[in-house]
């Protein structure tokens, strides 16, 4: 089984709720999600696709490569656990609209190739980055795609005023 990294773009009123109700989030994030699958090209649909968002098996290597470029915010789990529950592979995490404006600043600052500057997929799989494949041809470059997603992810969230339920599953 893979581990996904999972982003929820929350508004400030679902935020509050969020954080009085974190199962509401879970279920927010399912139906969104099934929305997403099932009719995508519906209003829901086209609504999931803005508001979630994953980072597929990258997210240990995006991890990785921000605390390595000093990244303010932990932008890969979140900051603030507001629920105990399992969505996964532990609990859900929050980032509120400042520190998700924070991030996306620090994001757009640092563009790909400044990010992987002077590493190579053998220093991820010294490092033990999950999955360990980062030595394979075209890793990093595959990489690129997942970055520069979040990159425009994080922005569009910042540009609405949004908070983040983070999680992996």
């Amino acid at each position: 089984m893979s581990m996904i990294g999972n982003y929820l773009r929350i508004t400030p009123l679902e935020f509050d709720r969020a954080r009085r109700d974190p199962d509401w989030a879970m279920e927010y994030a399912d139906e969104l999600e099934d929305a997403e699958i099932d009719q995508p090209e519906s209003p829901a649909g086209r609504l999931a696709k803005d508001r979630l968002h994953r980072t597929d098996k990258s997210w240990d290597a995006l991890r990785w490569l921000l605390e390595r470029a000093a990244c303010p915010i932990d932008v890969v789990h979140g900051e603030d656990e507001f629920t105990e529950d399992d969505w996964g592979y532990g609990p859900a995490f929050l980032l509120t609209p400042d520190r998700v404006a924070e991030a996306s600043a620090f994001l757009s600052a640092l563009p790909y190739d400044r990010l992987i500057d002077g590493v190579t997929g053998a220093d991820l799989d010294a490092a033990d980055v999950y999955p360990k494949a980062w030595s394979e041809p075209y890793a990093l470059d595959h990489l690129r795609k997942y970055y520069d997603d979040l990159v425009r992810y994080f922005a569009a969230a910042t540009a609405t005023g949004d908070a983040m339920v983070v999680w992996l599953s």
